[in-house]
């Protein structure tokens, strides 16, 4: 049975996930993606990947960078207990790398807890970075400050090496003339100097190497043996040293083992579905939705391998009802890339993957089964048509309701008529297995019985007659013509002879099967052009509905801004008669007013308060409305509408021509009805005023209170003289009283005489 993968190209769709990971972790996930048929865990899959996506949309690529296996360097450093400074590295890398990813997650990823998950998992190691970071320096060195031993050891090595460069530079001046070259070289670690090989006895020493010519003998000076030892064990001592180092430190990974490895393969896994996210957002795919059914719903579908700017995309559709789909159409004219498109889509979705669609809605498939290409096999000594029927028949044999079944030409590569009854063998099995399947055929009868099968649908892939080009276009329940004759006759072959062959050898029923399908697809076209048409009327349609939706709207928002406005300017007004109002009972105290006048002014406040609640202020005014005309408070009926004016009918049975925009329609039933709201003046003025005022047994607050509100009705009424009787007791009203009074202008007052009650008394005189 062919391999899905291999068949589908699914590698070179792994290669493009492939530039975009960084991480080896990451790369070995994107080469062990496989299909997975199981339903939550393709759902978990996808969900992440759409997490990714909107959060490299939103925030841009996520903190990651080159990191390695680490599992493989825990496991070689158990066996040797020492970890080289590169080893530790990668280890501090991935502890930095665990630490951006989190703070990034925290700056940008609230909305994202799928990702969210992954990233607050990973282990908190400072304490690990920190060491590492004081033991191995940027260039994979150990640091002098690793321990104080090896800083120690490392000054001695620097002492003695100064002291070496300066004897071997005195000894090449002392050796000068003996010297093939001024220039001191080193051989196996050791200075050296080249001497001429004719004056070598003139320098004692150790002879390292001669040159190729045997002119020069390299040789160390007895002088610097002792130097270079001494060296050389300092040397031994700091390998030792930093071995001890590195194995303490080595120590402190292995203790955090499952912390460091946990760490590792997060930072992996994340790698792996930024990088399917890249790849998705970098050639414009899209997550499918799942469903619980056997379907396969692809919109505006293209294969992602064929360059973008000459593949053809197209809809796909199978689904419980229709189980099996078959294409016909022109050779070279795109059955093969469909078969693959559908195929290939499905795989990419159950490993995780967004496809290349504008939309999708996939089911989940147990395998997928094809037979697509040369299945020609030397190793088995199969002919192409034998391998054919070889796999077909392993299909069969093991293929479910579940499952995903591509078939390409079926039945060729025999006899004609043979291959035909083949296909439809094989077609009817497949349709017994309830399997859903894509298959493509030329034959007639393949075309006829999906015709008349309820579970089996034609669809064609369109042919340009005009141009006898391919369009590479699928048309779904539409069966295609193969179009051999009209390709064979554009390339030269004679048409008279083709026409007098197909009579002869052509039976009526295949000619009137293809008459048929032109017919067919005529009506199909003159369909879809209704459909069209129909479309573009109902757009329109609903067009000019969202529009006269959106002008009701901003009908309804004019109304509302106009009402508010009317009713804030309203309040203004209400607000500055108020204060008005409030100023003039204030000033009572100050100046005098006329009762008529303070009975005006509360009459104007109530007018306002009324019509408040009966003003329609959206609608237009026509004969027989009720108006006001706010300016004099006046109701009453329009009679009827000369140009600009209303004649009015007052409900006194007075009569008015005012203007129209001056007016204000009111509900009929609140015309003189309006309900007098309690006003201001209700608590200020009190028309039924006395000529004494008896405040015995009040309290001093009272009294005042009592004393201010009677003072100044008594203004109002204009009445010149009062008696305030507040009691002899301890004083206490009387003081009161004459301290308030003493405040007032235009007023005198007095104790009374034995006839006005004498000292619990007194009388208040008030002027002009």
């Amino acid at each position: 049975m062919l391999d899905v993968y291999n068949t589908l190209e699914f590698k070179r769709i792994q290669e493009g996930i492939l530039e975009f990971a960084k991480t080896e972790k990451g790369k070995e996930l994107i080469f062990e993606m496989k299909m997975n048929s199981n339903f939550n865990a393709v759902k978990k899959s996808l969900d992440e990947l759409d997490e990714m996506m909107n959060l490299i949309s939103r925030y841009g690529p996520l903190p990651i960078s080159s990191s390695v296996a680490i599992l493989t360097l825990i496991d070689i450093a158990k066996k040797t207990a020492m970890m080289t400074p590169s080893d530790l590295n990668h280890v501090l890398n991935d502890i930095e790398l665990s630490d951006k990813l989190i703070a990034h997650y925290q700056k940008h990823g609230g909305d994202y807890p799928i990702i969210g998950e992954y990233i607050n998992s990973m282990k908190e190691l400072s304490s690990l970075k920190n060491s590492i970071k004081r033991v191995i320096t940027p260039s994979l060195t150990v640091s002098d400050n690793a321990s104080p031993t090896l800083k120690e050891i490392r000054h001695k090595i620097k002492t003695l090496e100064a002291s070496l460069n300066s004897k071997v530079s005195s000894l090449a001046y002392r050796y000068s003339s003996y010297l093939s070259d001024s220039n001191v070289t080193i051989r196996d670690g050791h200075f050296v100097l080249p001497v001429k090989t004719a004056n070598k006895n003139k320098v004692l020493g150790i002879i390292y190497d001669i040159s190729d010519s045997g002119n020069t003998t390299f040789i160390e000076p007895l002088e610097l043996v002792q130097l270079n030892n001494d060296i050389a064990s300092k040397k031994i001592e700091e390998n030792e040293e930093v071995r001890k180092i590195l194995k303490e430190l080595t120590a402190l990974v292995l203790l955090q083992e499952e912390e460091v490895i946990h760490n590792n393969n997060v930072i992996g896994y994340i790698d792996f579905i930024s990088a399917k996210a890249n790849y998705a957002l970098n050639n414009e795919m899209r997550i499918a939705a799942l469903s619980n059914k056997q379907e396969i719903l692809l919109e505006n579908a293209k294969h992602p391998l064929i360059d973008k700017n000459k593949v053809v995309g197209n809809d796909y559709h199978l689904d419980e009802e229709k189980r099996i789909v078959v294409i016909s159409g022109p050779n070279a004219g795109g059955k093969t890339v469909s078969l693959k498109v559908v195929g290939l889509l499905t795989l990419m979705n159950q490993c995780g993957l967004a496809i290349p669609v504008s939309k999708a809605t996939l089911g989940i498939f147990e395998h997928i089964y094809l037979d697509i290409g040369d299945n020609q096999s030397l190793n088995d000594n199969l002919s192409t048509f034998s391998g054919h029927m070889k796999n077909i028949a392993e299909i069969i044999d093991v293929t479910k309701g579940k499952d995903l079944v591509l078939l390409d030409e079926l039945g060729t590569g025999t006899d004609p008529k043979e291959g035909e009854i083949i296909a439809l063998v094989v077609l009817k099995e497949i349709e017994k297995r309830h399997s859903l399947a894509m298959i493509s055929s030329h034959y007639s009868k393949i075309k006829e019985y999906a015709y008349l099968s309820n579970n089996i649908e034609n669809s064609s892939m369109l042919f340009d007659e005009d141009k006898l080009l391919p369009t590479y276009i699928y048309k779904y329940q539409a069966p295609g013509k193969s179009y051999g004759f009209e390709v064979a006759t554009r390339y030269g072959i004679n048409r008279n002879s083709i026409e007098e062959v197909k009579k002869e050898y052509l039976n009526e029923d295949s000619n009137d099967f293809e008459t048929l399908i032109s017919r067919l697809n005529k009506q199909i076209d003159e369909t879809e052009r209704l459909k069209r048409e129909n479309q573009l009327v109902r757009q329109n349609l609903e067009r000019e509905r969202k529009e006269l939706e959106k002008a009701q709207e901003n009908l309804k928002n004019q109304k509302e801004h106009l009402l508010e406005s009317v009713k804030l300017e309203k309040e203004q007004i209400l607000k500055d008669v108020n204060e008005e109002i409030d100023q003039v009972i204030k000033s009572l105290n100050k100046s005098d007013i006329k009762l008529h006048e303070a009975i005006n002014l509360k009459k104007q406040v109530e007018d306002l308060k009324e019509v408040e609640t009966v003003i329609i202020y959206d609608e237009e005014i026509k004969e027989n409305d009720y108006v006001l005309y706010p300016s004099l408070s006046l109701e009453g009926r329009v009679v009827r509408i000369n140009g600009k004016k209303a004649h009015i009918l007052s409900a006194d049975g007075l009569s008015y021509d005012i203007e129209i925009n001056k007016l204000h329609k009111i509900a009929p039933n609140n015309v003189n009805k309006v309900k007098k709201s309690e006003n201001y003046f209700e608590n200020k003025i009190n028309t039924n005023v006395g000529l004494e005022l008896n405040i015995i047994g009040m309290r001093r607050d009272e009294a005042k209170e009592a004393l201010e509100k009677y003072l100044d009705n008594v203004k109002i009424k204009n009445i010149k003289q009062v008696r305030i009787i507040h009691g002899f007791g301890n004083g206490v009203l009387r003081k009161m009283v004459h301290e308030y009074l003493s405040t007032l202008k235009g007023v005198k007052y007095r104790l009374g005489d034995i006839n006005e009650g004498g000292g619990g008394a007194t009388v208040v005189i008030l002027h002009d």
